[in-house]
């Protein structure tokens, strides 16, 4: 198969979404866990950072075999992976086996997007088929928020888990329509692509940016059941919010590289900027479901042209596989020390990391965009 082949790109796509599913819905997984395990804040913190973990060491380690391995052979490892590890979440009766388990699962799931992504970005339209990737990333958010809430009422974590199994598991049909093989690379020595400045801080500018993600989408949940809003609330005021994600990622789809990457990426660190000030400001639902909303605009606009910019300074083929690595880095670290911050169910301390690490990600992407048109 053809990496330009549309049967290709929707494999890629749909590998995509089924490797981050956990974290599509992580607000649902954190609160499930929480009812069943009975967990406070610091608990559900390092639970979403192992929901992550794996996910970050995989990535890391695709710059090492992405180029140089069967991707079909790969793929159907990391879905059997991804499957077995949320069976075994479901048989887990302690905190410390569902956190194994878990980081279990993410190593197969940060191991296929990974691959997914790679895919992609060796399509002659890559900042097209990002953009539709993340639409379609965002469509299972929706669908997820709106339906899973009732699947978790009656069966509880055990029944999320099970579907997120059967997706990986019902997944591996697609595979015969991955390419064995992507485009050659110049640069032989893996570890040569941490010399090309521009690309490190691009690097850097995901990591950051994915810490602001952690933050906010482990705790998002949570912060509406502080305010006293029901599940169903709560999660039909997530994907009224996120719904929203999918014009953003179309929108940068559809713009493509017009006004550059560098504009795009501004913009989005300042609609983030602007979400923290509303939900500092009050705990009325509009203002909750207006603040989820801009949020995932930005989130999935930003998304596009940060793996663009990755792409576009990067001459080695593996910066764009690496840079879910550092994505799930920062989605690690954010909510593995925001958990430990938030005191007396006072979100203050959130939202102040959500807006300092999304500055942080700007400036990092600031001298990797110089001097390029990009």
């Amino acid at each position: 198969m053809s990496v330009n082949s549309r049967a290709t790109v929707g494999a890629a796509i749909l590998y995509c979404v089924v490797g981050a599913s956990a974290f599509l819905i992580l607000p649902l997984l954190i609160s499930a866990a929480a009812e069943d395990f009975s967990l406070n804040e610091t608990q559900l913190g390092y639970l979403a950072a192992a929901a992550m973990s794996g996910s970050a060491v995989s990535a890391a380690l695709t710059i090492f075999w992405v180029r140089r391995i069967n991707w079909k052979k790969t793929m159907l490892t990391a879905m059997l992976i991804l499957g077995a590890g949320h069976l075994c979440a479901i048989f887990a009766d302690t905190y410390s086996l569902l956190i194994l388990a878990i980081i279990i699962a993410s190593l197969g799931g940060g191991t296929a997007y990974s691959l997914a992504i790679t895919i992609l970005s060796d399509n002659k339209n890559s900042d097209r088929v990002f953009g539709f990737c993340i639409a379609a990333q965002v469509s299972f958010q929706v669908i997820g928020l709106l339906i899973l809430p009732t699947f978790i009422e009656s069966g509880g974590l055990d029944s999320l888990l099970t579907i997120l199994a059967s997706l990986a598991f019902l997944s591996l049909l697609a595979i015969r329509f991955l390419p064995a093989s992507g485009k050659e690379v110049g640069i032989s020595n893996v570890l040569l692509i941490f010399t090309q400045s521009k690309v490190v801080f691009a690097l850097f500018g995901c990591l950051f940016f994915f810490f602001n993600v952690g933050c906010f989408w482990t705790f998002i949940g949570r912060m509406g059941v502080t305010a006293g809003y029901s599940p169903q609330i709560i999660g039909n005021s997530l994907a009224a919010g996120v719904s929203v994600g999918i014009a953003g990622s179309l929108c940068a789809s559809w713009l493509g590289d017009k006004y550059g990457r560098l504009r795009p990426l501004l913009l989005s660190a300042i609609g983030t900027v602007i979400t923290t000030a509303l939900l500092s400001s009050s705990e009325a639902l509009v203002i909750y479901v207006v603040a989820i909303a801009l949020y995932n605009f930005v989130w999935n606009y930003s998304l596009v042209y940060q793996y663009a910019v990755v792409a576009a300074v990067d001459n080695s083929g593996r910066g764009v596989a690496i840079a879910p690595a550092f994505h799930a880095v920062g989605a690690a670290t954010g909510p593995a020390i925001a958990g430990v911050l938030v005191m007396a169910d006072n979100f203050m301390a959130i939202n102040a990391l959500v807006a300092v690490s999304v500055i942080i990600s700007f400036i990092f992407f600031i001298p990797a965009c110089r001097g390029e048109k990009i």
